[in-house]
């Protein structure tokens, strides 16, 4: 059983007969109520009565530590009792031990809301137990990976990772709250005792070193991404992207959807998540992997649609950097494979090369055969 509250006191207080003299104890002292923060949504509302009503206060914060105001494990599986009964959803009690404040548990009720939206099993009727989850790139979702799941579908079971800023109206612009997100559903399909496999194209591929090292703080040892022309910012290629015409950008995506054929309810969602994606990209990585081996596939051409401005100069300068500035965020030998008829464009249709490789560089491990 957890203890509710830590006390400091300066000395034990004892009785005549030198035993603990438990009425002399000071109260506890529960977290300062100065620090309130109301709720700012229905859910979190609701959760608040919840804890009020197990706890016996009357008051409960979004950002208050439920074994800090008085919960113990007792109070807990109560707690989850009643959020059963009154929301109808099971949480673990080990949730409940790992998100401790109303803030953070409805953050993941939410999330376990969206996951079916989430989660795209890409090769549903693959009877392989190897499972590698594919990332979104930027402005699509994890369907762009059908073809390379298909070919891949005798040894992998394909998990897409959709575009939480497709589907979310509270859209996140933040590298390390989206990817916690993606871990997160992630761990929903696998563990971190096992080989985790890990693929993105462009912005997928950086969100997916982010979530291989928040996969290592929980202790995952054996984790292998494979990035599809993935390049992490330096200081001049941010210095391009923000000289870009955002404008214009908006607009050749926009004629690139409706040449692709999708609604305009697709394109204004496209269109609408592009600011926080732009937020991501330029978000900074939390560290250095150790526990991870990487493949870079590197487009070998630049896309001839680019012929003269920022555009043509981000590609330019992004193709004479041999490793895409990978290597520093790792302290295993990168492996690249030069896709030399591709450009980072349409990278993710050289499937027979992508397919080709992952399959060789995890045969031994993944009993291929």
């Amino acid at each position: 059983m957890l203890p509710a509250s830590f006390t400091r006191i300066a000395s034990v207080p004892l009785t005549l007969n030198g035993k603990l003299d438990r009425r002399a104890l000071p109260e506890p002292a529960w977290e300062n109520q100065d620090n309130y923060v109301a709720p700012r949504n229905a859910l979190e509302t609701q959760l608040c009565a919840i804890w009020q009503e197990i706890l016996g206060l009357e008051q409960v914060g979004i950002e208050d530590n439920f074994f800090r105001i008085g919960g113990n494990s007792l109070t807990a599986i109560k707690l989850t009792a009643a959020i059963r009964n009154e929301i109808d959803i099971d949480i673990p009690l080990t949730i409940l031990f790992s998100y401790k404040c109303i803030a953070l548990l409805a953050q993941w009720l939410e999330i376990g809301s969206v996951k079916p939206d989430l989660l795209n099993f890409l090769t549903p009727e693959s009877t392989a137990t190897n499972k590698l989850f594919m990332v979104h790139p930027a402005n699509s979702g994890s369907e762009v990976y059908a073809s390379l799941a298909n070919t891949l579908s005798d040894a992998y079971n394909c998990i897409g990772i959709n575009n939480y800023n497709h589907c979310m109206d509270n859209q996140i612009d933040s590298l390390q709250k989206i990817t916690q997100i993606y871990m997160e559903l992630i761990l929903t399909e696998t563990s971190i005792d096992k080989p985790i496999r890990i693929l993105g194209w462009s912005l997928g591929g950086q969100l997916a070193i982010e979530i291989a090292f928040q996969l290592e703080q929980l202790g995952a040892k054996e984790i292998h991404l494979f990035l599809l022309d993935t390049v992490i910012n330096n200081d001049e290629i941010k210095d391009l992207r923000n000289k870009m015409d955002m404008p214009s950008e908006y607009k050749k995506a926009t004629q690139k959807l409706q040449e692709m054929g999708v609604s305009e309810a697709y394109i204004n969602t496209v269109l609408g998540a592009m600011p926080f994606e732009l937020n991501i990209a330029n978000g900074n990585l939390s560290g250095k992997l150790t526990h991870t081996n990487i493949t870079l596939f590197k487009a070998g051409r630049t896309n001839p649609y680019y012929k003269e401005g920022v555009g043509f100069e981000l590609r330019q300068l992004t193709r004479k950097i041999p490793d895409n500035n990978i290597s520093q965020f790792t302290v295993n030998p990168l492996v690249i494979t030069l896709v030399d008829d591709f450009y980072h464009e349409n990278i993710i249709e050289a499937v027979s090369i992508i397919s080709t490789e992952i399959i060789n560089t995890l045969s031994i491990r993944d009993n291929i055969s």
